[in-house]
């Protein structure tokens, strides 16, 4: 694995939450939702009557932004990406989505095992961001340092994959 990637794979293992932007018929709209990735796949559950679930179906193009709260700017790192985002229908990609988020929120499990208990749940379906293009910011190197890296997205039987840079 080359040296960006990693730190990039490993900067999004130790976060949790996405800022997700989404257009619809009603304008832009953004929200934060709970994320795991899967390389640079980052997969979220949200029920197809939210907004910016309701934006994905009438356009798949979305961003992402993550981050954390800083206060020197020496310490600021965060990523941006550029992509489409997909419903998950393949059994074996929701299997792999859901194994990964119970490893990363282990209290979801018991979310998931009585989802009647939590509103939203029962409801709540996969969807897939795929980046085209992400853009790396870390302070803690140098002022200004940044990782730039671009994909070509690649249709497949259930979705999308991405291909190399």
């Amino acid at each position: 694995m080359l040296e960006k990637e990693e730190l990039i794979l490993n900067y999004l293992g130790r976060r949790s939450t996405m800022i997700l932007s989404t257009f619809g018929e009603e304008g832009p709209w953004v929200t934060p939702v709970f994320y795991v990735n899967r390389s640079l796949k980052l997969y979220f559950l949200s029920e197809l009557s939210t907004r910016h679930s309701m934006n994905l179906q009438y356009s798949n193009a979305a961003a992402v932004a993550i981050t954390e709260d800083h206060k020197d700017w020496r310490t600021i790192q965060g990523l941006q990406l550029q992509g489409i985002s997909y419903l998950v229908s393949g059994e074996g990609e929701i299997a792999a989505a859901l194994a990964a988020y119970c490893r990363k929120f282990p209290a979801v499990r018991h979310i998931l095992q009585n989802p009647a208990a939590f509103k939203g749940v029962a409801a709540a379906r996969w969807h897939c961001f795929l980046p085209e293009s992400l853009k790396f910011t870390d302070n803690t190197t140098n002022f200004g340092e940044k990782v730039e890296l671009k994909f070509k997205l690649l249709k497949t039987k259930n979705g999308f994959d991405l291909s190399g840079n």
